[in-house]
């Protein structure tokens, strides 16, 4: 009687086969997952474009002050800090031939966020809030920078004192103040003013073209002509 043949070999081989058609599936797959990941990391970002103060100020038109026209071909951001001296420097030697030659004459609409780089610089940021809700946010703002001591414009004392020699109404003004009616919105501001890249004062955009420092009446001049220039 003959033997059956011996057939370990072959389902061994069989085995194998097997075994390498697995592998090479599991190959397949990861190099289509690696290839997904690599798309996903190096596809152009889909994040939408962060939002200027400017717009932030359209949208928001509560938590900033509006001087000039909307039809104005130049758009000045202002963000400033009463606690800084740069910021001072600027109200003591520039913004007032600002206003005169480029605000008055109807080359820029001239937007403040109320900005404050700590909380005790808050209060005055708000403050000035209170005062703009009487339309006289510009002279108050310039009052409060030239006290001194630094102290004296970061106090409550120091806000009336300016409310009072800009004739605010004291009785309105004290009230807006005792509320608290615009603390938030000034940490509001904070938080929109860093999403841009404010990290100091003054910083300024004008027509969303950063100009950083006390500058000199002159380059503003210079930024804003250019700009109208290409209107």
């Amino acid at each position: 009687m003959s033997k059956a043949p011996p057939r370990r070999r072959k389902q061994n081989q069989q085995t194998r086969e097997t075994n390498w058609v697995v592998i090479g599936g599991l190959i397949a797959i990861g190099v289509l997952v690696f290839g997904g990941l690599l798309y996903l990391a190096l596809r152009p970002s889909q994040a939408q474009p962060v939002q200027t103060l400017a717009e932030y100020c359209a949208e928001n038109t509560a938590r900033c002050i509006f001087m000039g026209e909307e039809t104005a071909p130049v758009t000045l951001v202002e963000v400033s800090d009463f606690g800084c001296v740069h910021c001072q420097a600027f109200h003591a030697d520039t913004a007032t031939p600002l206003k005169e030659q480029h605000l008055d004459t109807g080359d820029i609409r001239w937007i403040v966020m109320p900005y404050a780089l700590s909380a005790s610089t808050v209060p005055a940021a708000a403050s000035a809030m209170c005062a703009n809700e009487q339309g006289r946010y510009f002279d108050y703002a310039n009052t409060l920078f030239a006290m001194e001591p630094p102290a004296t414009r970061l106090s409550a004392d120091g806000f009336r004192q300016a409310a009072e020699t800009v004739g605010l109404d004291l009785d309105q003004f004290v009230s807006c103040m005792d509320d608290g009616k615009f603390l938030d919105m000034v940490n509001d501001n904070r938080d929109a003013a860093r999403a841009v890249g404010v990290t100091g004062t003054p910083t300024f955009f004008l027509n969303d073209e950063k100009l950083s420092g006390a500058q000199p009446l002159s380059a503003f001049s210079q930024a804003i002509n250019s700009l109208k220039a290409e209107q």
